[in-house]
């Protein structure tokens, strides 16, 4: 989609002189577009993270329910069930940190994801530089209140992304 766009703006890299222009309602769009896409991109990750948090949530629900049955099956005498119930609570607190660790560990990998490669390797990165260079605006090229918006638009956005990239810019 960004490449489309950019296309439809520039031309292709042949037809381009070193020093070209685009239309600011253009450009506009092409930053909105940016930083939706990057919003996006965010809100994937998001959704992927908790269905991975919903998949482990079951198959620890799935393992309880499983030791439980099979408690109920083993345990006839009281002093034989006495002993097997203190074994699988600690069965079960020993999942329950192996749990919680695997979600510690999806949630930093999402907040990676979110920190690093959206804004900071991936497509939306590549224009980054041409919006911060529109943004501020120091030759006074782009005098479009739209063109102007947008781009801080599509900065904000960028920048609610990602920690460093904000603090960077």
């Amino acid at each position: 989609i960004l490449l489309g766009h950019q296309a439809g703006i520039f031309g292709s890299q042949e037809e381009l002189p070193h020093n070209s222009s685009a239309h600011s309602l253009r450009l506009s769009r092409f930053f909105f577009v940016l930083g939706h896409i990057a919003l996006k991109l965010l809100i994937y990750t998001e959704v992927l993270s908790s269905s991975v948090r919903r998949a482990n949530a079951a198959k620890t629900v799935k393992k309880q329910e499983s030791a439980s049955s099979g408690k109920q099956d083993n345990g006839s005498d009281g002093e034989s069930k006495e002993g097997s119930d203190e074994e699988e609570d600690d069965a079960i607190e020993a999942e329950l940190g192996i749990a919680a660790q695997a979600e510690a560990e999806t949630e930093r990998t999402v907040a990676d994801i979110s920190e690093n490669e959206i804004v900071g390797r991936g497509m939306v990165s590549l224009f980054t530089p041409m919006l911060l260079r529109v943004v501020a605006n120091e030759e006074g090229m782009y005098s479009s209140p739209v063109l102007m918006q947008s781009a801080t638009l599509a900065l904000c956005k960028c920048m609610c992304i990602s920690k460093s990239f904000c603090e960077k810019h």
